[in-house]
Parts: C-alpha cells; structure tokens; sequence
C-alpha cells in the first residue's frame, strides 16, 4: 500500500473513523468510505468519497486495499471475492501490529479480555509505566491503537484487547500473547466452533520463537493452542500449580519462574468480585513479571482492582438489596459465572439476542444454584431460554431441589421493577444476560447503562 493506492473503508464506526483520520493525516489521496447508512455525508473531509447504503459493498475488486471493520463479516462473499482478485484485505488492528516499532501485548479469548487487558496495564502502571507516554491501552477497550500510532517509539508497550472478528485476517502477530478461556460464541458471525477457534489462534500462528504466549491450563482449548505456540509457554490455573505461569492453591495467589514460586497476594484480598476473576488475574500477573514488575507491585493492583463498568459492577443498595450490572455477559458462561458469585438469595434478569448459544447447561446451573430463586427472563432468547429451563427441570427430576420462579417481561425497566420485589433484604439482583443486546439496544454498554437508569429511579 502506498498513498496513491485506491483505499476503502468498509464501515464508519469507531476503527473505520480511526483509519480515515490516520489516512488524512498521512496524505492518503483515494479513499472510499463505504457504510449502509446514507446519512453520513456531513462527516467526511473534503476529497473523501463515500458509498453508502445496502449496496455499500458491491463493487469492492475496483480498489487495491480494503480496510474491514470488525462488524463486517470477513467471510462475506463481497469480501472474499475482492480478495481472491488481488484486492489486500485488512483491517486497523492488522495495519497496526504491521506498523507498531514497540512491544505488543495481545489479550484475547471469549470473556475477560477487557478485565485482564486493564489488569496489565495497572500492574505495569504500578511498576513504573508511564500512561500516554510509554504505555498504551487500546483495542476493543480504550481507543483504536490507529489513533495513538504516531506517538510510538521503540521504548513503549502496546496492551490490545482483541477480538475473533479483529484475528480473522490477522496476518502479524504480538510478542505477548493471552488466550483466556475460549469457548462457542458469536455464532451468528462465524462459520461454526471451529472457525470461532481458528480466529483466536492467529494469535499464536504469527509468532516468532522470541514470543511469550500464555494459555490457561484449566480448559481443554490449550491442549488446541499448544502445539501452536513458537516462542515461551507460560500456563495458569486455578487448580493445579504449574513451573512456569502463575496459579492458585491453598487460598494464595503464585507466580512461578523455573519451578520456583514467590508468593503475590492472598485470594480473600482480592477485590474483584467473582471467584472466575482468577483467571483474568493470573495472566496478568504472568505478563506484568514477564515485564519486570515486582509481585509486590502486582498484588497491590490485585488489593485495589475493582470491577470494570458491566461487568459484575456494583450499582447500588436499595432497601437493603444489592444491584449488579453484568451487561457484559454475552455467553451463557459469564452468566454461570456470574451466578456462582453471590452466596446471597438472588434474583438473575436474563436474556437478549440469539446468537445461537445452546442454553442447557446455563440452565442446570440456574435451577441447582441455592441461592438462585428468581430468574426474569426479556428479550429475543427469553422463550428459547425458558424451554431450555423446563427441559433442564424434567431431566433433573428430584436433583433439583431448589425451587426457581421463573418470569417473562417484555421490557428492562418491568425487570428490574419486578427482580426489587421478589428480593428480599440482603438479597442480590444482577443483570448477567448470557446473550447479546441487539434485539433491544445499539450495545451492551446501552443496555447495561439503562440498567443502571432504572435501577437508580428505585426507592
């Protein structure tokens, strides 16, 4: 690609707006913004020509390089056609890990990514790291790297939080790399499980053998990633104790270097809320040593990390019941998780869009969980999800022995009016979805932000 390459912009979001800035600024002279929605004219400096509307990506073999956004399906056949005729497909994240002249340490898998990616920058902060100066957070947390780029010299670290749809058409890769727990998800978007998973090992394939890759000994996925990886391995786990990584036993949180073991923080100081937290902490710690960051350093970090906003956020008490934001949870996984993270009688508000999770086991969870007696369940999945809790409920016969209310509401606002009153005092209500939200909202920042609205209109 050079500055006088016949340039698309496939989608006008966040990295779409990034790459046009950067292009501008860097005397990029034929670009082509293409977008579904043909109200964008207004927002394009003078010289830039657009394509909009439902046809926006017909046409795409005429340019040299296409620049996808990750909500453009890779394996679109617009897409593929362009590049099996020579087009270069790419995409911000892969044009800045091209670029990058520092460090990159690349955090991915189906939940946690934010949690961990923000961990590791604390941590490093902690230990001497400079913000905006020598350390940078971006990806699908904070900013689209595009945008600090230029501010880069070979003395900075780069934390990218990354996505499936980011890794498609990977082609480079960081020198750090974090798999966190890989299970089935956005099944709308790819092809099956095992394209899911082929996404996220891109991270791994372009590697050199100077790379760190760190995986989690826990979860059958890195018996997968493995073989894969070139460089060092480093491992996790909340259940055994590994040579090289860090892992938890008997109460204690460890990093161990070559079988040797120093001691960073205690599980109860941990301030997270969420016993699965664990396994965003581990890696982070793994990279923040890698790093040369003290134990010391990284449990302080531990002792005063708290919940990122929608996920597992504590919003208020009313009336002696606790309310928890958890928009974040996509995947029947997270909302497991989620319920298994409150001992207190709880009240669960369920459901959102398909995205063709099967709902099973996040049922046997629901109807087995003690402390669980409410589930209010809104949203395109809600009758998918209560089949799968009736189905659950005569397969598990006299095993289940905790009675559930289950309720159907058609907006959030009934939810949440509904989960207060079916709670008792010293109860817990959280909002953990296990689907996607774009059945009602644009994201699930809007929808865990209407949670929060509503549950502050409570008195």
């Amino acid at each position: 690609m050079n500055k006088r390459s016949k340039i698309a912009i496939l989608g006008f979001g966040i990295e779409g707006k990034a790459v046009l800035d950067y292009l501008v600024k860097h005397d990029f002279t034929d670009i082509t913004v293409c977008d579904q929605n043909v109200d964008l004219e207004a927002e394009f400096p003078a010289g830039v020509s657009t394509t909009l509307g439902v046809d926006y990506l017909d046409g795409l073999e005429k340019f040299e390089v296409i620049f996808r956004s990750p909500g453009i399906k890779y394996l679109d056949s617009r897409v593929q056609s362009a590049k099996a005729r020579g087009v270069e497909v790419t995409s911000a994240t892969n044009f800045f890990i091209d670029q990058c002249p520092c460090p990159i340490i690349g955090v991915t898998g189906t939940k946690g990514k934010g949690t961990t990616s923000t961990l590791i920058y604390e941590m490093l902060k902690n230990g001497g790291r400079e913000a905006g100066v020598n350390l940078f957070l971006g990806g699908n947390i904070g900013q689209c790297p595009v945008e600090f780029l230029d501010s880069l010299d070979k003395d900075c670290l780069v934390i990218l939080e990354l996505s499936s749809f980011q890794l498609q058409d990977a082609e480079k890769s960081v020198r750090y790399a974090v798999i966190l727990n890989t299970t089935a998800d956005h099944l709308d978007y790819h092809v099956d499980r095992e394209e899911y998973m082929e996404a996220k090992e891109k991270l791994l394939t372009g590697q050199t053998k100077k790379s760190v890759a760190v995986l989690n000994k826990d979860y059958e996925y890195s018996k997968y990633y493995e073989p894969l990886v070139k460089g060092e391995l480093k491992e996790v786990s909340v259940k055994k104790t590994v040579a090289n990584g860090a892992y938890v036993q008997g109460g204690e949180i460890f990093y161990a270097n070559d079988g040797k073991s120093e001691k960073v923080a205690e599980v109860s100081e941990v301030a997270l809320i969420g016993s699965h937290n664990l396994e965003n902490i581990l890696p982070a710690v793994v990279i923040a040593r890698e790093l040369g960051v003290s134990c010391e350093a990284c449990g302080e970090v531990i002792k005063e990390f708290k919940n990122l906003p929608h996920r597992l956020q504590f919003i208020r008490e009313v009336g002696g019941v606790k309310f928890y934001n958890d928009s974040y949870s996509t995947v029947p996984e997270t909302s497991m998780a989620a319920v298994d993270s409150f001992s207190e009688p709880t009240v669960l508000i369920a459901g959102g869009y398909d995205k063709g999770a099967d709902y099973y086991d996040w049922a046997v969870k629901i109807l087995t969980r003690e402390s669980l007696h409410t589930v209010i369940l809104l949203g395109a999945t809600s009758e998918k999800m209560e089949k799968s809790l009736l189905e659950a409920e005569e397969k598990l016969g006299e095993e289940r022995v905790f009675p559930t209310k289950i309720l159907r509401r058609r907006a959030l606002e009934d939810a949440v009016i509904d989960a207060y009153a079916e709670s008792d005092q010293g109860g817990v209500v959280v909002m953990s979805p296990a689907a996607a939200s774009f059945d009602m909202f644009k994201n699930y920042k809007e929808r865990g932000n209407e949670f929060v609205t509503q549950v502050r209109k409570l008195k």
